[in-house]
C-alpha cells in the first residue's frame, strides 16, 4: 500500500490524474492483433521496444528514487501492416531475483557486481542479441519474447560496468561504450565488434568519480563528458541517488582516439554546465562537433526544482588545431531524451527530435515532441492533447538506403483520461500532420527513459557467446 500511496501521489503532482504513467504495473501480460487506427506503413518489420521503471510487487517499500526501480520492457511486434503482439516483462536481475527468491538467469550472481544493475533505462540490439541496460552492472540478454536470458558480458571481455548510451558506428558495425564507477578507474571505454566479443578497453582518465551518463563518437573519437555531478559517499540521510553537485569540479569534454590505442585522452575545459543527453557528434574538418541537451540536476542530487523546464539544445565545436571550444545554443525549446537518424551515428546530420518537458503543478512532465532542422535553424513543435504524454522519439528511416527524413517517427503516448498508452507512428515529413498509424496498447507504459526499433533481421544475427 505504502509504494501505490507514493507512486499515486508522484503521478497527482505530475498532472496526470489518479492513476498515472508514474504508477507501476503490477504483472506481465500480453495481447495480440492489437487495434489500430490508421495505416501501419507495410515497410515496418520489427520490433518496438521501450524500458521503464516498474518496481516489482515483492518489494515491500518504494525504492528511495524512481530511477532505482525494476526494469520492465514492453515490446510491440510489427510486421505486415499490423500489430501483432504486445508484451511486457520484467528484466530478471540479479537483485530482483533476490527479492523474489528465486534462482536468477545465468547462474549465480558474481560479488563483482555487487554495485548492482537494475537494467532499467535503456535497451539496444547489438550482434542479434537484445540488452537491458542500466547505470552500472552488467547487461541482461533477452530473447525476442523479452524473457531474460541473463547477464552480457561479452564473452568474459565485459570487466566491470556498461552505461546505457553506447553507440554503434553505421559504418563498422562496432559498438563503442563506456562504464562508469565509484571507484578507480572511474571511466572505462570499450569498443564491441560485430560479432559481440570485447575487441578494446582502457581506462578514461576522468578528474575524479563523475557520474557519466552519456557520451557521443564521431568518425576519429570518443567524446567524454567529464563534469560536476559526482558521487557521494555516504549517500544523503534518507536514501535517494548517491550524487552531488560540485560546481567547483568544473566541466569538460574529452577526445580519445579510436583507431589509435593507448594514446591519452585530450581534454578541453567549457563553461560549468549538465549535460544530460547527447544527440551526437561528428567531425567537420580539423574540429569536432559535440550537440547535446544542457539540462538541470535538480532530479538527480535533490537539489531545489527549477522553477521551469530548463532544458536547451547547445553545440559546441572542438579545434582540435588550437585547442579552443566555442560553445552556442542552437535551440532553447525545453526538449529531453534527444535522437536522430542512427545511421549517422558520428557523421553531419541535419535533423533530430526531443520530447517536450512542461512543468505541471510544479513537477517536470512530458508533453508533445520537437523536430529540428539544424540547417534552417528551425524548430517544429508536435502536440497532443492537454491529457497526453508524449515519451522519446524515434525515427525509424523507410529504407537502408533513404534520404535522412524519408521515413517514420515513433512515440508512445500515454492518455490520462484512459489510463493507457498507444504507439503512435507519424510521418518524419509530415510532423505536425495526422497519425498515419495508432497502435492502441491494452494498458499503460509506466515511466522511462529511452527504447529502441530493432528491425526483423537484426535479430537473427547472433554469432558469439553473449556470457
Amino acid at each position: 500500500m505504502l509504494r501505490e500511496a507514493t507512486h499515486r501521489a508522484l503521478a497527482d503532482i505530475a498532472g496526470y490524474g489518479a492513476n498515472g504513467v508514474f504508477v507501476p504495473l503490477d504483472d506481465e501480460r500480453e495481447a495480440t492483433d492489437l487495434p489500430v487506427r490508421g495505416v501501419i506503413p507495410p515497410e515496418l518489420d520489427g520490433l518496438y521496444l521501450r524500458n521503464s521503471f516498474n518496481s516489482h510487487p515483492s518489494r515491500r517499500t518504494p525504492q528511495p528514487h524512481v530511477f532505482l526501480e525494476d526494469g520492465m520492457v514492453h515490446g510491440v511486434r510489427i510486421a505486415q501492416g499490423r500489430a501483432l503482439w504486445y508484451r511486457n516483462r520484467w528484466v530478471s536481475t540479479d537483485g530482483l531475483a533476490q527479492v523474489a527468491n528465486r534462482a536468477p538467469p545465468g547462474g549465480p550472481a558474481d560479488r563483482r557486481w555487487s554495485f548492482g544493475n537494475a537494467a532499467n533505462v535503456s535497451v539496444v540490439a547489438h550482434a542479434g542479441r537484445l540488452l537491458a541496460l542500466g547505470e552500472t552492472g552488467l547487461p541482461y540478454e533477452l530473447n525476442e519474447q523479452l524473457e531474460t536470458v541473463g547477464r552480457c558480458d561479452f564473452g568474459g571481455g565485459l570487466a566491470r560496468s556498461m552505461t546505457a548510451h553506447p553507440k554503434r558506428d553505421p559504418a563498422t558495425g562496432a559498438l563503442h561504450g563506456f562504464g562508469y564507477w565509484p571507484r578507480r578507474p572511474y571511466v572505462t571505454y570499450f569498443r564491441v565488434d560485430p560479432d559481440g566479443r570485447m575487441a578494446r578497453a582502457e581506462p578514461v582518465d576522468v578528474a575524479g568519480a563523475t557520474v557519466m551518463h552519456d557520451f557521443a563518437v564521431s568518425e576519429r573519437f570518443a567524446v567524454f563528458i567529464d563534469q560536476p555531478l559526482l558521487f557521494e559517499r555516504p549517500p544523503r540521510p534518507g536514501g535517494g541517488l548517491p550524487f552531488r553537485w560540485a560546481p567547483e569540479y568544473g566541466s569538460r569534454l574529452g577526445l580519445l582516439d579510436l583507431h589509435r590505442e593507448g594514446v591519452p585522452v585530450r581534454w578541453f575545459a567549457i563553461d560549468t554546465c549538465f549535460i544530460s543527453h547527447v544527440l551526437n557528434a561528428f567531425d567537420d574538418g580539423a574540429q569536432v562537433v559535440l550537440r547535446a541537451v544542457v539540462s538541470h540536476p535538480y532530479y538527480l542530487t535533490g537539489m531545489p526544482r527549477p522553477h521551469a523546464a530548463s532544458l536547451s539544445m547547445h553545440e559546441w565545436r572542438i579545434d582540435t588545431l588550437t585547442g579552443r571550444v566555442s560553445s552556442t545554443c542552437i535551440a532553447d525549446s525545453p526538449g529531453e531524451f534527444p535522437r536522430f537518424d542512427d545511421r549517422l551515428t558520428g557523421r553531419a546530420h541535419r535533423y533530430g527530435y526531443s520530447t517536450e518537458i512542461v512543468l505541471r503543478h510544479g513537477w517536470l512532465a512530458c508533453g508533445g515532441l520537437f523536430k529540428y532542422d539544424f540547417a534552417k535553424g528551425a524548430v517544429e513543435h508536435r502536440r497532443f492533447s492537454e491529457y497526453e504524454a508524449a515519451s522519446e522519439a524515434q525515427f525509424v528511416p523507410a529504407s537502408e538506403d533513404s534520404a535522412e527524413d524519408e521515413g517514420w517517427v515513433l512515440c508512445l503516448v500515454y492518455d490520462a483520461r484512459v489510463d493507457r498508452s498507444r504507439l503512435v507512428v507519424l510521418d518524419a515529413q509530415r510532423f505536425s500532420g495526422e497519425e498515419v498509424a495508432s497502435i492502441e496498447l491494452p494498458q499503460r507504459v509506466p515511466y522511462g527513459a529511452h527504447g529502441t526499433w530493432v528491425e526483423r533481421q537484426a535479430l537473427e544475427r547472433a554469432t558469439s557467446p553473449c556470457r
